[in-house]
């Protein structure tokens, strides 16, 4: 255990700077995850908030930091297996580069907007994402009708 210590002070940051170097190509992909997480809970005390609710740093301090060290390792994690396994399976089917950690950051940032979304609807009472649905499906219909 101390020869481990001794090696970690002694290369401490050299171990940091070659992880940094192995996350860089999904630091985009992290950077949303995390900013994601962090409207969510931004949209979850404006609902409290507006829904007369208390709001302690107690709540904020067990769910935000644990949600978003667990998603922002999960996709490290794929990252990861995606590098060493995953990728070179998936690129026989897929010309995608680290699908897996894309699918799986994917999932995570529409988790979260699906969240402030309820958020949103609780508080204004009405979903943008059924407005932004309603958009698209206008602009669709618009262009077709202007094809024929």
């Amino acid at each position: 255990m101390t020869a481990l210590l001794s090696i970690l002070s002694k290369h401490g940051a050299l171990i940091l700077h070659l992880l940094i170097a192995f996350f860089a190509p999904i630091s985009g992909i992290i950077l949303l995850v995390g900013l994601s997480t962090i409207l969510d809970t931004f949209f979850g005390l404006w609902r409290a908030y507006k829904k007369g609710h208390k709001i302690t740093s107690r709540k904020a301090r067990f769910g935000l930091v644990p949600k978003i060290v667990s998603y922002c390792g999960a996709v490290c994690l794929i990252y990861a297996s995606d590098y060493y396994m995953i990728n070179d399976l998936t690129k026989m089917a897929v010309s995608v580069e680290f699908l897996s950690t894309k699918l799986l950051a994917l999932v995570l940032i529409a988790i979260e907007v699906k969240s402030i979304d309820e958020s949103f609807q609780d508080v204004k009472g009405w979903s943008f994402i059924d407005r932004i649905t309603e958009l698209v499906v206008k602009a669709k219909n618009i262009k077709k009708n202007y094809e024929n």
